[in-house]
């Protein structure tokens, strides 16, 4: 589903891989997240490029007994190639990182935004009910910017998974689609009401276009699918987040990002 190792060829098309240390390092470093937790499978995500160090992030899915949807989680990992689980993130700050232009560091504990008040409580009686906010760290805005990538671009071609009459998700095996954007699908919870009440139904169980379609994203040429001379080795990008690719040929499919973590936010003036 994410990227494997064997299919670094894809990124090339983007300026992108990894070089053979990396990919040495992050395979052992994987399998030692197998090791401490349960998951149907951990698999590379991507690389977000900081001034000073990278982040190498990878994803643990669980299939088995989670309904209509697997459980996510997100690792990462600096120079050091040490996985931790990524921390929950100060939403107050959250909407405010995502517009911001100012590259990475690759210092997690660097403060991305301050909080300067101070409370004495020696000198209050009683403990306010709203705290300030506490400091908003670049872990946590790569935290954030990760999941916000994977809710907006991650995606599968049609056909790739079905739901079960138990309403857990299982991969299928995969044929191939053709380059067309309605034959890619997001890879997360339905949000849109016409894919629930399917899933509802249980008529999802009958139909490989059970999860939002990416026609349906506005702004729609966010997305831009291209092909190779053979007609078979497919890629799909996403504008909006440049260093999103996910790709797809006749016997395989993922995807996995390789960029900078800054959104394009003037794309939709620049259409």
């Amino acid at each position: 589903m994410n990227i494997s190792f064997n299919d670094l060829k894809f990124v090339h098309q983007i300026g992108q891989t990894l070089n053979l240390e990396e990919r040495m390092r992050l395979q052992l470093a994987i399998l030692k997240i197998q090791e401490h937790y349960v998951f149907d499978e951990v698999l590379f995500w991507g690389r977000v490029e900081g001034v000073e160090k990278d982040y190498y992030i990878a994803l643990g899915i669980q299939y088995k007994g989670q309904y209509e949807f697997p459980l996510k989680k997100f690792f990462w990992s600096s120079n050091n190639y040490h996985f931790a689980e990524l921390p929950k993130y100060n939403e107050e700050f959250a909407q405010r990182a995502e517009t911001l232009r100012e590259p990475f560091t690759g210092q997690h504990e660097h403060i991305v935004f301050r909080t300067d008040e101070e409370i004495n409580f020696e000198d209050s009686l009683e403990i306010p009910a709203q705290l300030p906010a506490k400091n908003f760290s670049e872990l946590e805005r790569l935290s954030y910017i990760v999941q916000s990538i994977e809710f907006q671009c991650a995606s599968i071609p049609i056909g790739s998974y079905r739901l079960t009459p138990t309403h857990e998700l299982i991969k299928t095996k995969f044929k191939g689609v053709t380059a067309e954007l309605k034959n890619y699908q997001h890879f997360r919870q339905p949000i849109r009401k016409d894919k629930q009440d399917l899933i509802a139904r249980d008529e999802a169980l009958y139909r490989p276009d059970f999860l939002d379609s990416l026609v349906d994203d506005t702004p729609y040429n966010q997305w831009s699918v291209q092909t190779d001379s053979t007609k078979r080795n497919i890629t799909i990008r996403n504008l909006i987040w440049p260093g999103y690719l996910g790709y797809n040929n006749d016997y395989t499919f993922g995807y996995a990002y390789f960029g900078d973590g800054i959104k394009n936010s003037d794309f939709e003036f620049l259409l």
